[in-house]
């Protein structure tokens, strides 16, 4: 019998050796790519748009929201794939193969708590000092890891009967971002009101606010946000898991 804690960690070791190999930077990739990004939409909600000017230290609350949204867009993109990258694994030895895009998963996510680290030294450093509300954070990555997880599941087995779900996923990503408030707070009036209030459907609207909430601004997110992270969070895990059952064993045959 498969020893599954063995083989997650076997797994992740994998995707971190493989991911950083020959690379000079390794882990700071991670951090340095939202640290590009955040330098450009800084200047242009600043310089150009305006409207970050009107928070202060936007880089820093722009920060806050890339790092997150960098784990999920990653996760995504990677463990789509995974399916069809391990197709001979897959085919020639029995293990539960939910593991191999849930271990793309917790590899990224290593990745972003060690950056949310260094992100919350650096909000202290800029007078955003950590408050209790910091512990919040805790079960806001678990919401977050879990929908990322349920999502990864599916598309992983989508994209294996159609092969266009990885080029359709950048696509989405994309729109995805701007209706997620990465570069912008709900309810402080920047949206209008109906916008307002339909972006916090979106599924990572809750877990992004509790972080902007707790590390930016060191207060206790609101009650929507917990209710919709982990209303969210559940639904997504347990939709992915049942997909995954549901269709595996056809996948392997078509694998």
């Amino acid at each position: 019998m498969t020893n599954l804690p063995l083989l997650m960690k076997s797994l992740v070791d994998k995707d971190l050796r493989v991911r950083y190999k020959r690379s000079v930077l390794g882990f700071l990739w991670f951090l340095l790519k939202p640290l590009f990004s955040m330098v450009v939409y800084t200047v242009v909600f600043t310089r150009i748009i305006r409207f970050g000017g009107a928070i202060e230290h936007f880089s820093l609350f722009l920060l806050t929201g890339l790092l997150p949204w960098n784990f999920f867009s990653a996760s995504l993109s990677a463990s789509t794939r995974t399916l069809l990258d391990n197709h001979r694994l897959i085919r020639s030895v029995y293990f539960p193969r939910a593991a191999l895009p849930v271990a793309s998963v917790i590899a990224n996510a290593v990745h972003m708590v060690l950056a949310l680290v260094v992100l919350e030294l650096l909000l202290w450093a800029w007078g955003h000092p950590p408050s209790p509300a910091l512990l919040s954070v805790v079960p806001a990555l678990l919401f977050l890891c879990c929908m990322t997880a349920g999502l990864s599941l599916t598309l992983s087995i989508w994209n294996v009967y159609y092969r266009d779900v990885a080029q359709f996923l950048e696509v989405l990503l994309l729109a995805w971002f701007y209706a997620s408030p990465v570069i912008y707070p709900l309810g402080a009036g920047i949206l209008p009101s109906r916008v307002d209030s339909v972006i916090r459907f979106n599924p990572l609207s809750g877990v992004l606010e509790m972080l902007h909430s707790s590390m930016y601004y060191g207060k206790w997110p609101p009650a929507w946000c917990w209710v919709s992270g982990a209303a969210w969070a559940a639904g997504l895990l347990i939709l992915g898991l049942a997909v995954f059952r549901r269709f595996e064993p056809s996948v392997v045959k078509e694998l």
